[in-house]
């Protein structure tokens, strides 16, 4: 894989998964399960409960992020150095679980995913204090899993690509509803927790290339 387009599908990752823990929570549907969620060429396995969400890396061996929304935390450990770093989360993306999150949703159709009855949406959401900076997205919403959302195509805005694409999709395959266990979301015990990325990963090039690009992607944002 192109250094390049690997450093933009690993923040695309980090982003959709924020996006996709708020999208999820908003209709109330089932809010403990495992899944697979396809991305580009991506096939990562995740595992929801409550407002926590656990994604494993596909790009990088043993990397694993537990993103906790309420508490705008975000975990990286890897299970091969043995290690971990916590960040807060950023507001690259407004959460539903946000009250001030403005959401606007339009039915546009229905559609069968997987065997699942879904409803379509055209949605539009933004954050009230800053109405001009707004999100687009298509959703689709399972009727027989209570309305979880199964599938979203969300618009990027410039600022947030990185060079990658305009629109990132993403799906969910194999959902095992009940399945998520609360030690998926903990540290092991015996992981030594370190400062950055690059520590973690033990200075690789690359992470420090990202973690530049997350600091552009935060004065971004205050802009």
């Amino acid at each position: 894989m192109e250094r390049k387009r690997f450093i933009c599908l690993f923040m695309i990752c980090l982003l959709a998964s924020i996006l996709f823990i708020g999208t999820v929570g908003f209709a109330a549907p089932p809010d403990n399960f495992t899944a697979k969620m396809v991305m580009s060429d991506m096939v990562m396995p995740i595992a929801k409960m409550g407002t926590k969400m656990r994604i494993e890396n596909p790009m990088m061996k043993g990397i694993v992020t537990i993103t906790e929304l309420d508490l705008k935390k975000m975990i990286m450990m890897s299970t091969v150095s043995k290690t971990y770093t916590e960040q807060s989360v950023g507001e690259e993306v407004p959460s539903l679980y946000d009250p001030k999150v403005v959401f606007e949703k339009k039915k546009i159709g229905t559609e069968t995913i997987d065997g699942h009855p879904c409803i379509k949406y055209d949605t539009l959401f933004y954050h009230k204090d800053n109405p001009s900076d707004k999100y687009r997205a298509t959703v689709w919403e399972a009727q027989d899993l209570g309305g979880l959302m199964i599938r979203n195509e969300v618009i990027m805005p410039e600022r947030l690509r990185m060079g990658g694409p305009s629109k990132v999709v993403s799906e969910l395959k194999e959902i095992r509803v009940g399945t998520a266990k609360a030690s998926m979301f903990e540290v092991p015990a015996g992981y030594k927790k370190v400062n950055s990325m690059m520590e973690m990963m033990g200075g690789m090039e690359d992470m420090e290339d990202m973690e530049i690009m997350k600091e552009q992607m935060k004065k971004s944002r205050k802009k």
